[in-house]
């Protein structure tokens, strides 16, 4: 197999990219995820076994250092006076809420802490707080920390953005969202604390995580922004493998110790992890478009063909794919057609502006005033 051929396809937790996308992403479709069930062999435990062993990498994963963080979350005695004084002269919770997210962004000019986003800085708590440094997953473990010892009841939440990717060595990386929830006692409503609070949107798809599967990002997020070398090949899967011990129903993990195999030329092992993978989400994008690769290359092309149909299905019905093609199509003066992509975005996906800018845009130049009126009234 031409393994340098394939761009692996990984998920790196770290932060909120809104921009132009790539015509890979993720919708719901429970037919699908059924047919891809009913049509892939399950995973030789045998192989996950050997797989999760890591003998047959060839490198010393014993002798690798991994600063397990015991708790991940725990406080110095100087985070907790930080935290105590932050919240000081707040009486009810939601004004806690707002003070102890102040006085991490705000500039040290200003009184605050003036902590800085940097996309790959994926931190423990304590570093995020001595570095003053954080990418959103690393913020929201700090801010859930500090604010769990005011007496706030924070969870780290999971957030599903619109699909946004990055090119990083020889691997392709989907970017995931998290920020942190707290649950105001006496208030219906619960408030949302994000590093980037302007991109934001309430109505994407969110959930609460427990703490495992936050800290099992963490060590993926070590893993991933490591260079793909030999030399950091140890430590890439101990990290891996220490995130599958907190969080193994998590697909994306399995698919990046795929990813990982894949690279080494290890193709039964790798093929046996994306199949778990797909096993735990059967609408895993990037495990099904990384073993369709596999199986391109190993010449097995009815796999192949079968799981780029999937790809390419999950795609078509993605609203800001369609977006995405709609955006080209306007570039390139095909007016009628990009209109009739947007229309399809939005409605997918009614509550997202952008979708409406666009559409105005087009309608503008197709001089149809009504709609151009309409899509206006939207914004």
């Amino acid at each position: 197999m031409k393994e340098k051929q394939l761009q692996r396809l990984v998920s790196l937790t770290g932060r909120l990219l809104i921009g132009p996308l790539i015509a890979l992403a993720i919708t719901g479709c429970s037919s699908a995820g059924s047919r891809i069930s009913a049509n892939l062999a399950p995973a030789p435990q045998p192989l996950i076994d050997t797989a999760l062993s890591g003998q047959i990498l060839g490198v010393d994963v014993q002798g690798v250092y991994v600063e397990v963080e015991k708790p991940l979350l725990k406080l110095t005695p100087a985070m907790q006076r930080f935290a105590e004084r932050s919240v000081a002269g707040s009486r009810y919770q939601d004004q806690k809420v707002e003070a102890l997210h102040k006085a991490l962004l705000l500039p040290e000019s200003a009184g605050g802490m003036g902590i800085r986003y940097q996309s790959s800085a994926t931190h423990s708590p304590r570093d995020s707080f001595r570095l003053r440094e954080a990418n959103c997953l690393s913020f929201s473990l700090l801010f859930a920390s500090l604010a769990r010892h005011v007496g706030l009841d924070a969870k780290i939440n999971d957030v599903t953005i619109p699909p946004a990717w990055n090119l990083s060595n020889d691997r392709v990386q989907l970017i995931r969202h998290v920020n942190t929830r707290v649950d105001l006692k006496f208030n219906r409503d619960d408030m949302i604390v994000d590093l980037d609070m302007e991109s934001y949107r309430s109505y994407y798809p969110q959930r609460t995580i427990d703490d495992n599967i936050a800290v099992a990002q963490f060590y993926n997020n070590r893993a991933m922004v490591l260079p793909a070398s030999r030399e950091t090949l140890a430590k890439r899967f101990v990290y891996l493998r220490r995130a599958l011990t907190l969080a193994p129903k998590q697909s994306y993990l399995w698919n990046n110790l795929a990813a990982l195999y894949s690279s080494e030329g290890h193709t039964e092992l790798a093929e046996a992890l994306y199949l778990r993978a797909l096993e735990l989400n059967a609408e895993d994008l990037t495990a099904i478009m990384n073993l369709s690769q596999l199986y391109l290359y190993a010449g097995q092309l009815s796999q192949h063909r079968h799981l780029s149909d999937l790809a390419n299905l999950y795609r078509d019905r993605n609203p800001y794919y369609q977006y995405l093609i709609a955006s080209e199509l306007f570039e390139d003066e095909s007016y009628e057609q990009a209109a009739l992509k947007i229309e399809a975005a939005i409605r997918s996906q009614p509550n997202e502006k952008r979708f409406y800018r666009l559409a105005a845009d087009i309608y503008q130049n197709l001089g149809d005033e009504d709609k151009h009126r309409q899509a206006i009234s939207q914004l």
